[in-house]
């Protein structure tokens, strides 16, 4: 597992459609040996994962070890997992071109956050991330979360 962690702010450039990654998480990046990153939407957030391509395409082939190519599992899970992303080559600086869909999905327009999930790290449009920041807050029963 990558080591994401914390929250990082930044910008994103509506006008170009560009966005620079951290210079912490750039730095994971190197040291894992990721040139590419894998970008999707995520399917329970209102924001953007980011995979370094190594980790996520063994996450996709753990998840269809031992079953048949042919089989409609294996079509049905690679189709969900690998039809909506995007491979992106960040340059020499960490920037990369949001792709349209997933900055209009996600909302992005100027104040951005970089939030660290372990094995990958999300994008989130400011409003959106405080609103969940803020949610998971009235839920915190001061538990040992």
């Amino acid at each position: 597992m990558s080591d994401f962690a914390g929250t990082i702010p930044g910008s994103f450039d509506a006008k170009k459609g560009r966005i620079s990654v951290p210079a912490a998480f750039r730095a994971i990046l190197t040291r894992i040996g990721a040139e590419d990153v894998i970008l999707r939407p995520s399917r329970h957030l209102p924001c953007i994962e980011v995979w370094p391509k190594p980790d996520f395409m063994a996450e996709v082939e753990r998840r269809v070890a031992g079953l048949s190519k042919l089989s409609q599992e294996y079509q049905s899970i690679t189709r969900r997992l690998l039809g909506r992303v995007h491979t992106l080559h960040p340059d020499a600086e960490g920037r990369v071109v949001m792709p349209k869909e997933l900055a209009e999905k996600a909302g992005l327009d100027g104040e951005i956050q970089f939030a660290g999930r372990g094995a990958f790290f999300e994008i989130w449009a400011n409003a959106a991330f405080l609103e969940e920041e803020a949610r998971l807050d009235a839920l915190d029963d001061g538990g040992d979360v």
